[in-house]
């Protein structure tokens, strides 16, 4: 009898990070959430179509540009730089696919563009990306002390987003298949959507105590910063134990609260705010510059940390993507990046 041939099992792929840019080159649209127009700008990323772009030159962003006029003299010239987004204003979307929606909620005191490495990161690998304008509690709201926190705006805001994003993009949107990030008090909202029956996972960030809605047996990741001092991480343990669904916990070591947005580069190429004390304050300013000192994490290894985590789990959660997901091998991955606690369960 013949001795049978040996068997092998398929070598696996070996993990990667997922940290580079995706497929699709970027494309940019302002759009409306409704009122006088620019009342309520939608900020909108999203798949272009390459032949299309061939051609064009990418977009320059100013984020002075989103702190109100009467302020922006007041602003250090070491923070006015401009910013190179990899996109494509009003180019083409590449046609032929139905593209999944991720809607990014901004903290309190923000704005909507306060994480473009993010959300264009999101529409490079296929995802139409999306960040509304909370006027109700954004920097000139602040900067005019008419910020105000209401739940209820905050999901008007989620849910006029993907009316928006349907009239404009008709068929090649799926808003039947959406995740929501929420940074700060923008966590509350990305919870918060889960009651949406359209809304399939969501990542709160830096959030604090926000818990999801009951019976949303949905999948969560919360993510954390070490050493943040305007949400210590502790306050958002109550968001991971109680969520009724797949849940993970990650807290990233030695990151601050604004580790996730593109503010902290800036600040801390910059030599932070200490400048701005006299207007500010010292406690406002040491919240602006929470995770951008010498002492916390590199602020662009945080973000390539964000990158990975927000498209591996959307992946795994809004489309049929198998081979993607979030665990603690990640932070191998990514120089500069280590855990201070990683916790999954569900």
């Amino acid at each position: 009898m013949p001795t049978p041939a040996p068997t092998t099992e398929p070598t696996p792929e070996p993990p990667v990070a997922l940290i580079e840019f995706g497929e699709f080159p970027i494309g940019v649209r302002t759009l409306e959430l409704g009122g006088e127009p620019g009342q309520q700008p939608l900020s909108v990323w999203y798949p272009a179509d390459s032949d299309a772009v061939a051609d064009m030159d990418t977009e320059i962003y100013d984020s002075s540009q989103a702190t109100p006029a009467a302020f922006r003299a007041l602003i250090p010239e070491s923070m006015q730089s401009p910013v190179e987004t990899n996109s494509y204003r009003d180019a083409p979307l590449a046609d032929g696919r139905s593209y999944p929606v991720v809607i990014y909620s901004h903290g309190f005191g923000g704005h909507r563009d306060v994480a473009i490495f993010l959300t264009t990161h999101m529409a490079s690998h296929g995802f139409i990306a999306a960040s509304p304008e909370h006027i109700h509690r954004n920097l000139p709201a602040q900067a005019f002390g008419t910020a105000e926190s209401s739940p209820e705006k905050d999901q008007a805001d989620v849910a006029n987003t993907l009316v928006a994003l349907e009239s404009t993009f008709g068929g090649a949107v799926d808003t039947a298949r959406v995740g929501v990030i929420g940074h700060s008090a923008g966590a509350s909202t990305a919870l918060g959507a889960l009651a949406n029956e359209s809304v399939l996972a969501a990542i709160p960030l830096a959030g604090g105590g926000a818990v999801p809605p009951e019976g949303a047996e949905k999948p969560i990741l919360v993510v954390v910063a070490e050493l943040d001092i305007t949400v210590p991480t502790d306050r958002s343990l109550a968001s991971y134990d109680s969520a009724p669904g797949p849940k993970t916990f990650v807290n990233l070591a030695q990151a601050g609260h604004n580790s996730f947005t593109d503010s902290c580069p800036v600040i801390l190429a910059g030599g932070g705010l200490g400048i701005l004390e006299p207007l500010l304050g010292a406690e406002q300013v040491a919240r602006a510059e929470d995770g951008c000192t010498p002492e916390n994490a590199d602020p662009l290894a945080m973000q390539a940390a964000l990158k990975h985590l927000a498209t591996s789990f959307f992946l795994a959660n809004l489309t049929d993507r198998l081979d993607v997901g979030v665990t603690p091998e990640f932070a191998d991955l990514i120089d500069g990046v280590d855990l201070a606690d990683y916790r999954q369960a569900g």
